[in-house]
């Protein structure tokens, strides 16, 4: 999970995200099993602008593992990180704050799972190593050694619900930790997956 600056909320999202929310929380209430659809708004896809605007955030990356390009790992999704499935946050479901571009893997790993411990990279005092660490042997992440258990509890809950230790991202992880030190020096690091390890391998 790479840092990263929410930009300004989509213009259309910021004049219909609070109703598109309340009608949807309405039905949902009336009819359970209805599903959120995105609307349209001005002839547009509203899921395609706030799409757009999450790719900007994260410079095509996943939110949550860093993937990229996401097609590598499926096709881009956008998820609602406090389930639109549940009750208490139905009226969230347009609210900028709560939408990350992921790939879907990572989506399909946390489904409607919610947990207060679990780590935003947008948090404006998220960063890598305070809660994580990587092993070069099993290209696995883990809490890091020197955070608190309070930090180490939330990162083993993001790595536990992103499933961000799955076999492929672990085996990608190792693959792109080698690209990085080929290319340490150059400015071509940013272009990589897994940007958190660009500062481990600048260190070899």
């Amino acid at each position: 999970m790479t840092p990263c600056t929410r930009g300004r909320e989509p213009e259309l999202l910021a004049r219909d995200g609070t109703q598109i929310g309340r009608a949807y929380a309405a039905r949902r209430r009336e009819t359970p099993g209805y599903q959120f659809q995105w609307p349209e708004r001005e002839g547009r896809s509203l899921l395609a602008i706030v799409r757009e605007a999450l790719t900007l955030m994260t410079t095509g990356h996943c939110s949550y593992c860093d993937g990229h390009p996401l097609d590598a790992t499926g096709i881009e999704t956008v998820d609602h990180f406090r389930p639109k499935s549940r009750p208490e946050f139905y009226e969230l479901v347009c609210t900028w704050t709560n939408l990350f571009l992921t790939c879907t893997a990572c989506n399909q790993a946390k489904r409607e799972q919610w947990d207060d411990a679990l780590l935003r990279p947008d948090d404006l005092e998220y960063r890598f190593e305070r809660y994580f660490e990587y092993r070069d042997d099993s290209g696995k992440l883990e809490p890091a050694a020197t955070a608190s258990a309070e930090e180490q509890q939330r990162a083993q809950r993001t790595i536990d619900i992103f499933d961000l230790n799955r076999v492929g991202a672990c085996v990608n992880r190792k693959r792109t930790v080698r690209l990085l030190r080929h290319f340490a020096g150059t400015d071509q690091l940013d272009d990589c997956a897994y940007r958190y390890l660009i500062p481990l391998c600048r260190a070899v």
